[in-house]
């Protein structure tokens, strides 16, 4: 092992700016957008009660943490770490769907409340599909990433392990085992993807989010998401790049939730 931990932070700052030179009039203003649209379509139950007269402010704990957890993700994504992106990210998309099953059953909150105590009533209405909500639109496919970064990204299979590990011949019958902390650079198309796939799958987080809310309180008194969705003004940039690499389309179709299928590419 030769692990340099001020070499690690100069390139986290290094790959930032990297970063910010190929995307700071793109993607990083997607990110911004999405972000502000979710705070201010979940912002609404911080100030309006819904149509049956009842507040949902507790709901709010939920939205912070899918908040954060997507920034966090975000930033990992930004230093072309976008495995440890998706890693970071998953507590934030579980929070969703656990709200989601809140809004379907407020008993759901005692048995989440209470999942030390009761694990067997907790799984049964919390575990795998169970966490597929009625109120919160797409929660199915939101389910499916939920259990694709689970399978993929939380424990050490071989995909886990092999991902970024490399071995060197070094002649002499040396062997010298290296694994990457960043995405590199012949894979930057594949990092690209992982954005894609990131931004699109909060966009369409953004969305639902906004169906959840209108079904609680009634129509917004002004547009609170974006005029275009991400996946049209991105849309011929993914498919570019779904084209060229059958990894790139199968991050993008798996985590992102994009649609080549229906687009016939």
């Amino acid at each position: 092992m030769r692990t340099n931990f001020l070499k690690y932070i100069s390139t986290l700052n290094t790959n930032f700016n990297v970063f910010l030179k190929n995307y700071q009039d793109t993607y990083l203003p997607n990110f911004n957008i999405i972000i502000h649209s979710l705070e201010s379509i979940w912002g609404r139950l911080g100030k309006e009660k819904d149509l049956s007269g009842h507040s949902h402010v507790g709901l709010l704990p939920f939205v912070n943490l899918l908040i954060r957890h997507s920034i966090f993700g975000f930033q990992l994504i930004a230093s072309y770490q976008s495995f440890l992106c998706w890693l970071t990210f998953r507590p934030g998309l579980e929070a969703l769907l656990i709200l989601g099953k809140f809004v379907d059953d407020p008993n759901n909150a005692n048995i989440w409340k209470n999942r030390e105590a009761d694990q067997r009533t907790y799984k049964h209405a919390f575990e795998g599909k169970k966490l597929i909500s009625k109120i919160l639109p797409r929660s199915a496919d939101f389910q499916q990433v939920l259990k694709r970064l689970n399978d993929n990204f939380m424990y050490p299979n071989p995909d886990f392990v092999y991902r970024d590990t490399k071995i060197l011949d070094e002649g002499r019958h040396s062997l010298f085992l290296k694994t990457e902390y960043f995405d590199t650079v012949r894979n930057v198309e594949i990092h690209e993807a992982h954005i894609l796939a990131f931004l699109n799958l909060l966009d369409q987080i953004c969305y639902s989010s906004d169906q959840l809310v209108q079904s609680l309180c009634g129509p917004a008194t002004h547009k609170q998401r974006p005029e275009r969705p991400f996946s049209e003004s991105a849309g011929s940039r993914a498919s570019y790049l779904a084209n060229r690499n059958p990894v790139s389309k199968k991050v993008m179709l798996e985590l992102g939730l994009w649609g080549f299928e229906a687009r016939g590419n």
